[in-house]
């Protein structure tokens, strides 16, 4: 019943946020007329780079299942991947994760709890990289072009002092009788179990950062199809804040959250909300051409491999 509340709520945050967005195009449909189409070619490119950008999340993915004698091949560690971020695009709550988590129960019987615990352990890393992005990218913008938003720096302080100091002195936090903080906990208790495992801390600190300047350049260039020119640093900053809607995961691959994140601090750059929309809106369109064409392809092949391997398993 519970998982039932929580995606009846999912929807209805979606609705509420499609609406908005359909009344603000409709109010600003002028405003939207004149932003044109200065370079369409680079969506393209963008494909290309949101693609890659799932390499490092297969990498991530196949560390943190190494110590459990759980082996992932490269292509099934990509093509799991993928699935996953097909099915968050589809299911709200990051819905992507409970698919993997029954993948990997089915055919490894890896339990989906271990699982959990290690993906939140590595969320802490990729957090803590953005934060330390994050306050660069304020710092760099503030010395270049004399702006700063405080309560972006304070977010950024925060969520750096708040990770340095679990990864740091490795707290052991207790639960609580509210499940959405137990959610908050779990994450940062999780850092117990890679905290000293060297090859996942190097592993996931060297892929989180490629990702984010991955995400980066890709947000740079959904400006540049419009003519708008950011600075990479300006694109750093963005992308940081908007690794904070891995946090929320109420919509379905974080629909309308990133978005308004992205749209906020684009604000503070003093780029109009008009021009920030429709450079993310680029972006978001892209990703949903290449995860709906190869979301299924790939969750076909896993399942037909996974269906492969029982057959192997039960001649056995």
């Amino acid at each position: 019943m519970k998982h039932l509340h929580k995606k009846i709520l999912g929807i209805i945050v979606l609705l509420v946020l499609i609406a908005w967005l359909i009344h603000y195009g409709l109010s600003n449909y002028s405003s939207f007329k004149e932003v044109s189409f200065e370079n369409p070619w680079l969506l393209i490119i963008i494909g290309i780079i949101f693609l890659l950008g799932y390499i490092p999340v297969s990498v991530i993915t196949y560390y943190l299942l190494a110590p459990f004698n759980v082996k992932l091949g490269k292509k099934e560690s990509f093509g799991l991947s993928i699935v996953t971020g097909f099915y968050n695009l589809i299911m709200p709550f990051r819905g992507g994760m409970a698919v993997r988590g029954i993948y990997l129960k089915k055919k490894y019987g890896f339990s989906y709890t271990n699982f959990l615990a290690t993906l939140a352990a590595s969320y802490i890393l990729t957090f803590f990289i953005a934060s330390i992005l994050g306050l660069f990218s304020v710092l760099n913008i503030y010395l270049t072009k004399n702006i700063i938003s405080w309560p972006i720096f304070t977010i950024f302080s925060g969520m750096f002092l708040i990770f340095l100091i679990v990864i740091v002195l490795s707290p052991k936090i207790p639960e609580t009788k509210y499940k959405f903080v137990n959610h908050f906990i779990s994450t940062l208790n999780g850092w117990h179990l890679i905290k000293n495992k060297r090859n996942i801390l190097l592993a996931v600190i060297i892929m989180s950062v490629v990702q984010l300047l991955l995400s980066a350049l890709n947000l740079l260039l959904q400006f540049k199809v419009f003519g708008i020119d950011i600075t990479l640093g300006s694109a750093i900053f963005l992308s940081a804040m908007g690794a904070l809607s891995m946090i929320v995961g109420i919509t379905p691959a974080g629909l309308g959250i990133n978005e308004a994140i992205i749209v906020f601090s684009a604000s503070t750059l003093g780029i109009t909300p008009i021009q920030s929309l429709s450079a993310t809106l680029a972006g978001r369109f892209v990703g949903f051409i290449v995860l709906f064409i190869l979301g299924p392809i790939f969750s076909y092949l896993l399942i037909k491999k996974g269906g492969s391997n029982d057959k192997e398993n039960s001649h056995k």
